[in-house]
């Protein structure tokens, strides 16, 4: 899942996008945002769908090396 945390990360930023502004779009909390980029937490395939329909990506993109 360490690769799923960075590309969050990578793909928000190029978004420009803050931790607090993607967990809102998402319906989660910026604590939970900041654990899946860090690595430490593993998402539910729902929270993988929330974060990428508010990234505006597919899911698979997140998990792409």
């Amino acid at each position: 899942m360490a690769n799923f945390g960075r590309n969050v990360r990578r793909i928000r930023l190029e978004k420009d996008l803050t931790q607090e502004e993607l967990a809102e779009g998402a319906g989660i909390s910026q604590v939970q945002i900041a654990r899946i980029e860090a690595g430490r937490i593993n998402t539910s395939i729902s929270t993988v769908v929330a974060i990428a329909k508010a990234l505006g990506i597919g899911e698979g993109e997140l998990f792409s090396s």
